[in-house]
């Protein structure tokens, strides 16, 4: 449903704010951070690295309920920085510097560079040397002055403990919005699983979850009980506008409590001491063979040497992930265990509703003020031009979701016509699967290989050079690539799940070189679960099922009721076929909408540059690339490229890491900056919008995706990256085919979900579209980009919730109230930020509506709306194609 009004839920940060506390702060002395730069220097060999504060905050803060936050680069040596933050003045100061020394004597253990006059320094390390001082916060908390934003930076951190603090402060309540009666009375702990200071909320105790499961090799049930508890997360940002909001983030926190005998990857351990008010977090990492699983620093060494009595390794926590007692921990669940858990993550907007009322009351009640909501935005994309765009492109939706055992017409998008398709099978079912795949996309030339030892498990002892041998070992057994054809490999082979405890072994990452030499580009797929319907792979086999859920049909109906069909196509068979879709755009199989608006110009390319990380040992080099898209294909090219090569060629040379030289991290920012303005943006012969993710490159050398440097029609350049205040703006207009958008994600924290607001200011659900906050006009240049609603939720959202009961909308129980259901996978609404940059005479909105249009319609193997638009999505997902090389080894 269009709406014409979204409600980002966020809340407005108020200029004014009651401290319920004096706030102090703690300067780390000049000679201990002398001291402490020396014994790195001569620990790691390099000039200067910051000591390893991950152990050391999180025990400061266990021990010492007063101290608030912690900031960065406290222990540099030309640094001002204070160490901490606290509530008072009367912490010992000895204490802290016994943690202190044990924290240094932990760290350096077993050191042989320690010199007897080192460890007189450190054991001469004193309480004394420490002084807490007063600390006055200026008022407004924030204000605007000739356009910017003036904010302490202290506040972005004592903002979001303040709020953390406040809803541990007592049992929080959740309102039920349908009844106005409490659902629930819920308890919270400040907590820290970042190690740099308290910004989130932890319910405790866990709630219980039970469900009946069938036991291993036998067909008797058994209750299987998980657990969760509910988790705030606060954090401040600014808008472009300059005006800065308070995101409460709410969300489950799942627990495992089963022995763990699955690792995939390190996992959070949260710890709650004897008599303390908070947790703080370590990992649980694999080690390998040897070592098993361990802690991955020192915390849980601290914690025993300094306060702790009861004695526990990470072998307890292994074996009992969920302890809950007066020393309490659990290890965090996350989805890529080999054991799924009772609930799956995520709240209902009802949920995330209840949680932001009852965070604005508690505010107000603690802190003596209301943070309410942001202003609702409003509706200003063009829909006429983005109706028309979508009319052209429900052909491919409707091509993509039909059978492909049916006789269908040739695709709505351009697939080459030279393409050669091969399969690299261990299954009968992939192999009877991809004929009528392929037929479906007019793919004529289809070869079918045995992976084979191929697709062995490497020995797991010398992985370069293993690889090296499975690299040349496809080369000796696959023919390559015919000169004037374009070819797609697709891979069946098991998960990588499947070597957790040996990553090393994994072939996977050898595939993508190894074909590369043979001249194709490549993607994977997993074989057909045991327990998956079947498929029907002709018309015939297909007109029978068709005919057989009629029959049951309407003797369903007959009896009054209803069938419920399964889809006609398999979980393998829908893999498998987005997996090819996925391989066809690497092929450069593509879409374009053809966006027309007034003074909007014909034949728009759109690029997008993203940066690529090389992982060459213990450096990380940096590998700038630019995807383009037009009416004509998709073409790609890397920084030291003079030539925009077919996109298929692109990832190819970029897999054999012989064409392209990463750029050195010394210096990079200003390369990179010179390769962006001038190569990309002095070559443009045509309108070409350029797409970048903000958080990639803001900080890599194109300071005009910071916000604090955007303008509507100028672009900040840096002069002198070794210099303060040496950023210039140059105008747009230099160069005159170039429009900029810059895309914020939700993976940066900084974009608050979405409702859509009804005509009588109700909550609804999804709206896409183009959206702008009211007090700045339409054509600000900032926006909001809102997601419509994917296919996977065509059930609606707005019904269902992990908290109070919901009435029943369908069926002969319409009505009736349903029971909370935790199980469920909750969502909601989202969208991305956008800044424009735009010549003179342009419409803002129209182009965020043809960025929003690269988003909903610009890949065909991607039907719902994607984060990034379309060529910059492209561009992202070229970090796959990086050669073995520059992998990072296991």
């Amino acid at each position: 449903m269009v709406y014409n009004r979204i409600q980002l839920m966020a809340l407005q940060v108020p200029t004014h704010l009651a401290l319920p506390f004096n706030l102090y702060a703690l300067t780390v002395p000049q000679h201990w951070k002398e001291l402490l730069s020396r014994l790195q220097r001569h620990k790691l060999g390099k000039d200067y690295v910051l000591p390893p504060v991950e152990a050391l905050n999180p025990i400061l803060q266990l021990l010492f309920d007063d101290i608030l936050f912690f900031r960065r680069g406290a222990f540099r040596p030309s640094s001002n920085a204070r160490l901490l933050y606290s509530k008072t003045d009367q912490i010992s100061t000895k204490e802290i510097a016994d943690v202190f020394k044990t924290w240094l004597r932990v760290s350096f253990e077993n050191s042989k560079f320690l010199t007897d006059d080192d460890i007189a320094q450190i054991h001469a390390l004193s309480g004394n040397d420490l002084q807490f001082e007063p600390v006055s916060l200026p008022e407004p908390i924030w204000e605007i002055v000739e356009g910017e934003l003036r904010i302490d930076p202290l506040f972005y951190d004592l903002i979001p403990y303040l709020c953390a603090s406040a809803v541990a402060s007592s049992p929080f309540s959740l309102v039920n919005p349908s009844t106005g009666e409490v659902a629930e009375e819920v308890v919270l702990y400040e907590s820290d699983l970042e190690g740099e200071g308290i910004n989130e909320a932890i319910s405790w105790f866990p709630l219980p979850v039970a469900r009946q499961r069938k036991k291993r090799g036998s067909d008797e049930k058994e209750e299987i009980t998980h657990y969760y508890s509910y988790c705030l997360k606060f954090a401040l940002h600014y808008d472009t506008g300059g005006y800065p909001y308070l995101i409460c983030n709410a969300g489950l926190r799942r627990w495992i409590n089963w022995s763990l005998g699955y690792l995939p990857s390190a996992t959070s351990v949260c710890i709650k001491p004897v008599n303390s008010s908070r947790f703080a977090a370590c990992k649980l990492q694999y080690m390998g063979k040897e070592k098993g699983i361990e802690f991955e620093n020192n915390l849980v060494r601290l914690l025993q040497e300094l306060n702790c009595r009861e004695r526990f390794t990470a072998k307890d926590v292994v074996e009992t992930p969920y302890r809950n007692s007066n020393l309490a921990w659990a290890a965090v669940y996350n989805n890529r265990m080999s054991t799924s858990h009772n609930v799956n993550p995520g709240f209902f907007p009802v949920d995330i509703a209840m949680f932001q009322q009852a965070c604005i009351e508690r505010f107000q009640q603690v802190l003596g003020t209301e943070f309410s909501l942001l202003e609702a935005y409003s509706r200003c994309d063009n829909q006429k031009a983005l109706n028309r765009v979508r009319s052209a492109y429900t052909k491919v939706e409707a091509f993509v979701r039909s059978h492909f055992a049916t006789e269908t017409s040739p695709p709505p998008f351009h697939i080459p016509s030279n393409l050669r398709l091969v399969l690299l099978a261990q299954s009968q079912e992939a192999k009877d699967l991809i004929v009528p795949l392929a037929r479906k996309y007019g793919i004529a030339n289809v070869e079918i290989y045995d992976l084979g030892t191929l697709g062995a498990e490497l020995p797991g002892k010398s992985w370069k050079s293993e690889c090296s041998d499975r690299i040349h070992k496809f080369q000796q057994t696959l023919p390559p690539s015919p000169q004037e054809r374009k070819t797609l490999t697709l891979v069946e082979i098991l998960p990588k799940d499947i070597f957790w405890k040996e990553r090393e072994k994994d072939p996977k990452p050898c595939f993508r070189p190894a074909l590369a030499r043979l001249g194709s580009v490549t993607d994977h797929f997993e074989p057909k679960a045991e327990d998956d319907s079947k498929d029907f792979l002709t018309p015939e086999a297909l007109n029978a099922e068709l005919a057989r859920r009629e029959d049951e049909k309407e003797a369903l109906e007959e009896d009054g009721k209803f069938l419920k069909a399964s889809s006609l196509k398999s979980n393998f068979a829908h893999r498998v076929e987005n997996t090819l879709l996925t391989g066809l755009s690497m092929t450069g199989a593509y879409i374009y909408p053809n966006f027309e608006a007034k003074n909007f110009p014909a034949s728009v390319a759109s690029v997008g540059v993203y940066l690529i990380r090389f992982y060459i040992g213990d450096k990380t080099e940096y590998l700038p690339m630019a995807v383009r898209m037009d009416e004509t294909g998709i073409t790609a090219k890397a920084y030291g490229c003079n030539d925009w090569l077919d996109f298929d060629t692109f990832q190819v040379e970029m897999a054999v890491g012989k064409t392209f030289q990463p750029i050195d991290s010394k210096g990079s920012k200003a390369k990179i900056q010179a390769w962006v303005f001038h190569n990309l943006f002095q070559e443009s012969k045509q309108p070409t919008l350029f797409c970048f993710e903000a958080d990639n490159l803001r900080k890599q050398g194109l300071d005009f995706l910071q916000k604090q440097y955007w303008q509507k029609r100028t672009l900040a350049f840096n002069t002198d990256f070794n210099a303060r205040e040496s950023v210039t703006f140059t105008p747009i207009s230099k160069y005159p085919h170039v429009r900029i958008a810059s895309i914020i994600t939700p993976d940066t924290g900084e974009v608050p979900l979405y409702r859509a607001v009804g005509k009588s200011g109700e909550l609804a659900g999804h709206t896409g579209g183009v959206f702008h906050p009211p007090s700045q006009g339409a054509e600000c240049g900032y926006y909001y980009l809102s997601n419509q609603r994917p296919t996977s939720r065509s059930g609606g959202i707005l019904q269902e919730s992990k908290l109070v009961p919901m009435a029943k909308t369908r069926g002969k129980n319409a009505g009736k109230a349903k029971k909370p259901n935790p199980k469920a996978q909750g969502y909601n609404p989202r969208g991305v930020f956008l800044n424009l940059t735009l010549q003179e005479g342009d419409c803002f909105s129209d182009w965020a509506s043809f960025v929003q249009a690269l988003r909903l319609y610009g890949l065909i193997h991607y039907l719902d709306t994607t984060i990034l638009p379309a060529p910059l999505h492209l561009a992202a997902g070229l970090d796959s194609y990086r050669p073995i090389q520059a992998i990072r080894e296991p």
